[in-house]
């Protein structure tokens, strides 16, 4: 309020009956101007809410620092709104959930993005025709390592650790979904990272990966988001499980004492990719909001938020193979369905 206006109020509004105080009367005169919008704007609301750009994003910490690194930056230099939502990671539909909104921008890992490019459901930004390179802007890398409760275990345990559940009892966590998830059981069966989609390009391989699997399979709680991997671990539902090392780092010292194992740990790449039937307005909406984002000053602000490797490691994280998971995720989707529906 100003604070003209403040004064006067303070000299002309007798502070009696259900005035009794000034706080009462700024309440009302909040709740007539809030009803003026109200009546008043509704077509302006309306009319940000249909220039928005719909971007959906995985939530938790990552959401978070994208908010605060690009979205609201955005939003305040370019006059119009970003409506953020959490998504599970799958291109269609593109109504973002619950909200009757079509979806514009969309963070995805890069074999979704390339298998989403080749199916014709994400627009081709460029390259050849038939490239399963060209859809995807590459937003970040996020580290998946091995997170665990320090005040039950005190030295880092490993892969080969996270199976042994007779010398360390307790719950362990594990993505639902093939990616990472078989990598993870090789390597704790002893391949090495080097060797490990070769190994899982094999039926033998894969034969391998599940019976580790099954080794496990009383044990597992499964997560099925970078930020509900954090959370597992950090309100001990779990002892040891597979997790996003950015959120984990973002949970802080107010959870339990985690930490995180990057000795093979995995290097996931995340890419945005655009809807591919967006009219001009949208499409142009969509390019300035990428382009914002590759700006040095925003990739900076936004590394300052969102910590997805440790500083100074010296671990060498396996990449994930994009091209090896569009091409088998399918096939080894179903697997995994078959196997976590067996008894």
């Amino acid at each position: 309020m100003p604070g003209s206006l403040s004064c006067l109020l303070r000299k002309s509004i007798p502070l009696s009956g259900s005035f009794r105080t000034l706080r009462s009367f700024r309440r009302l005169l909040i709740g007539l101007l809030l009803l003026a919008i109200v009546s008043t704007g509704g077509n302006a609301r309306a009319g940000w809410r249909a220039h928005a750009l719909v971007v959906n994003s995985l939530g938790g910490a990552l959401g978070s620092a994208q908010d605060k690194a690009f979205f609201r930056p955005f939003a305040a230099q370019k006059g119009f709104g970003i409506l953020r939502y959490v998504w599970d990671g799958t291109p269609q539909p593109r109504t973002a959930h619950g909200t009757g909104h079509a979806w514009t921008v969309a963070l995805m890992e890069d074999s979704t993005v390339r298998a989403a490019c080749m199916q014709g459901t994400l627009l081709r930004l460029g390259g050849a025709p038939g490239s399963a390179d060209a859809c995807g802007v590459p937003a970040l890398r996020e580290g998946i390592a091995l997170a665990w409760d320090r005040g039950r275990i005190p030295v880092a345990p490993h892969w080969s650790d996270f199976w042994n559940v007779v010398r360390y009892p307790g719950k362990r966590g594990l993505r639902k979904d093939p990616r990472s998830t078989l990598e993870i059981a090789l390597m704790a069966d002893g391949v090495a990272p080097a060797d490990v989609y070769a190994v899982l390009g094999t039926p033998e391989g894969v034969a391998r990966a599940f019976r580790k699997l099954s080794q496990l399979r009383p044990y597992i709680v499964w997560w099925t988001s970078p930020a509900e991997s954090a959370r597992i671990i950090g309100n001990g539902s779990v002892l040891m499980t597979s997790a996003a090392g950015g959120e984990v780092a973002a949970a802080g010292t107010g959870q339990r004492d985690v930490g995180l194992q990057w000795e093979q740990s995995l290097d996931e790449g995340l890419s945005w990719g655009v809807a591919p039937d967006l009219d001009r307005a949208a499409l142009d909406r969509a390019r300035s909001l990428l382009h914002f984002m590759a700006q040095p000053e925003q990739v900076a602000r936004f590394a300052g938020l969102y910590h997805a490797h440790p500083d100074g490691s010296a671990a060498q994280p396996l990449p994930m193979d994009a091209s090896f998971w569009q091409e088998h995720l399918p096939d080894l989707s179903r697997r995994f369905a078959d196997w976590l529906a067996a008894p």
